[in-house]
């Protein structure tokens, strides 16, 4: 862990890195599984609530500039306060990233490894993300830069290369269900956003305060943007991809796209840049993880944490037995997972805090005001 500064451009890789992988794996036909036809109006709706709650946060965070929600919340309920929310990040992040893990692997096993077992592909994935961790910060930031472009690329060519498959009369009707469930059911799809918490710990990484503003900004706007490529291409080509048993959304695109005699197996390149991202998810994940330790902690080098965290996130990953039970659990309750931590649990810290220091000013004015 050491003392690097993000600039913009890559603080926006890093949480695109965050929120882009749920566009590899099934999150785009969960979406389309709740609102039906009417996921892209959703996709627009949880889109502009999303920049809503961001410039919410921005305008406490400026606040309380420079610090991460660790450090508010030392502010707001000393030090037990700081180590209870630094234990539930550390907690929430094992549990996604065991989540999207599995799933992965999951995928990989079906599709071209089922010869090896899967518990295998689920270590190697945790150790290269852990051997990556060694290096410095600054080479996990530059890895990431190189990654993020190539997989927006993809998620491009994807959709332009199925256009042939488009049967564009499936976003008919256009409230798909009806009002009530693309506006109130449909608002548990914002979990699709759930990678935006990376907003709450990233304040102090940025070179520049004002830079936070921009981050967010086109975090969210980029990642609302290709959410709606990914499922638009999946809409449109596909009549029942809620049905589907595939974990891997975008692998069921890149199956059907062939690039004349030479070039038939696209979808095996997809998952050759599929992979090395997935590593640079987890890669920034652990990090966090370990930096949040450290700071709740108050150890010198979390750099001897590594493989014990690695070994955490394995045991956590592999409690499921199946596909079945890491279905049930993302269908059932990830998705309110995500909402109730990022969006209710996080945002009540920043809150509260905003409260303590409005409530400290007046009692400081009216001090003052009585030694006058």
């Amino acid at each position: 862990m050491n003392n690097y500064k993000l600039r913009a451009y890559e603080a926006v890789c890093i949480v695109l890195t965050i929120l882009l992988i749920n566009l590899v794996l099934q999150v785009p036909s969960i979406l389309i599984s709740t609102t039906g036809s009417a996921t892209l109006i959703n996709i627009l709706y949880i889109s502009v609530l999303t920049l809503f709650f961001f410039f919410i946060i921005y305008g406490i965070s400026s606040i309380f500039a420079g610090l991460d929600i660790i450090d508010i919340s030392n502010y707001l309920g000393g030090k037990f306060l700081k180590i209870l929310v630094g234990t539930l990040y550390i907690l929430f992040i094992f549990l996604t990233s065991s989540v999207i893990i599995r799933l992965f692997a999951e995928s990989l096993s079906l599709i071209y490894f089922s010869h090896i077992n899967i518990n295998v592909i689920i270590l190697i994935f945790i150790i290269a993300s852990g051997i990556i961790n060694y290096f410095d910060f600054r080479s996990i930031c530059r890895l990431n830069i190189i990654i993020i472009p190539i997989m927006l690329f993809s998620i491009i060519f994807l959709y332009f290369s199925s256009l042939n498959n488009y049967t564009v009369e499936r976003v008919f009707p256009l409230l798909g269900y009806g009002l009530k469930s693309t506006f109130l059911t449909g608002f548990s799809n914002i979990f699709s956003f759930g990678g935006i918490f990376l907003i709450f710990l990233i304040s102090p990484l940025l070179s520049s305060k004002s830079e936070f503003k921009k981050v967010g900004i086109f975090s969210i706007s980029l990642y609302g943007l290709f959410l709606i490529l990914c499922v638009s291409a999946l809409l449109f080509s596909f009549p029942q991809i809620k049905n589907t048993a595939s974990p891997l959304s975008l692998y069921l695109l890149a199956r059907q796209i062939s690039l004349g005699i030479y070039i038939q197996s696209v979808d095996a390149i997809f998952l050759l840049i599929w992979i090395p991202f997935l590593l640079s998810y987890l890669s920034i994940k652990l990090y966090f993880a370990l930096s949040i330790f450290k700071k709740i902690s108050n150890i010198k080098y979390s750099s001897g944490m590594i493989y014990n965290f690695c070994s955490i996130l394995f045991i956590i990953t592999i409690l499921s037995r199946n596909i079945i039970e890491i279905n049930l659990f993302t269908n059932e309750f990830y998705k309110y997972l995500i909402i109730g931590f990022v969006f209710i649990f996080s945002f009540m810290i920043l809150v509260l805090a905003l409260i303590k220091k409005l409530f400290r000013k007046i009692i400081h004015k009216e001090d003052k005001l009585s030694n006058v």
